[in-house]
């Protein structure tokens, strides 16, 4: 069915429609077509720390681990060190007659920085094609990187995890896929109750992508962790 288009964005998915009459992500047609511009897609329809675009033969979701824990836990680390680097500056004139127990404060205060650092910078990416799946986490590599290939992957699903704090619980999402020998991986895990549909959308382009067949899974929503 075609529908005439009031912007640049496609009504049924939100994506950005760079290439023509048609979106191409969800296949939809429009009567008018749009002049091609950046590769670089957002989602209308999700937060916009998902930035969406083309690479090579495949998609990529590339996400920010930027948060607020990062911007106070650099304060506190510099104050850490500030206040535990005299306690180790005895160790450093002498740092082969001492046990470096006086060191330990210090060394948990640089420790802390880093992965503060690492908080504010570190980018998360899933690259999905017809051939493989690669999820790596950059410029830092923390936790490295898995990579599957296309044709042992058996589906990518939504799931529901528990979430809790001090006063309640609630439900949110995480992304997984399954593979063909029944193990389970899991891509991107959510905050919000209110984000089960940006995460659905996000398993319909990576299914797209890889060239699979949305399907249901048995116990897809089930609490996993």
């Amino acid at each position: 069915m075609n529908e005439n288009a009031d912007s640049g964005f496609c009504v049924s998915c939100g994506v950005a429609r760079n290439y023509g009459g048609t979106c191409d992500y969800c296949g939809r047609l429009y009567i008018e077509p749009v002049e091609a511009s950046s590769q670089v897609k957002r989602l209308t329809a999700l937060p916009a720390k998902y930035k969406i675009s083309k690479e090579n033969n495949g998609t990529a979701i590339t996400w920010g681990w930027a948060g607020r824990s990062g911007w106070i836990l650099i304060p506190f680390a510099m104050f850490w060190i500030a206040i535990t680097y005299p306690i180790a500056a005895d160790w450093f004139k002498e740092p082969f007659d001492t046990v470096p127990i006086t060191l330990l404060p210090l060394v948990v205060g640089v420790v802390l920085f880093c992965y503060a650092l690492m908080r504010l910078i570190n980018n998360t990416s899933i690259y999905a094609s017809n051939q493989s799946m690669l999820i790596r986490h950059h410029p830092i590599p923390w936790r490295g990187k898995l990579k599957v290939d296309t044709r042992d992957i058996e589906q990518v699903f939504v799931t529901r995890i528990q979430r809790s704090n001090k006063e309640t619980s609630w439900h949110a999402p995480a992304l997984q896929l399954i593979t063909k020998g029944g193990q389970r991986h899991e891509l991107l895990r959510g905050k919000a109750e209110a984000e089960f549909t940006d995460f659905e959308s996000l398993r319909l382009i990576i299914l797209k992508a890889l060239g699979i067949t949305p399907e249901t899974i048995a116990g897809a929503h089930d609490s996993f962790s």
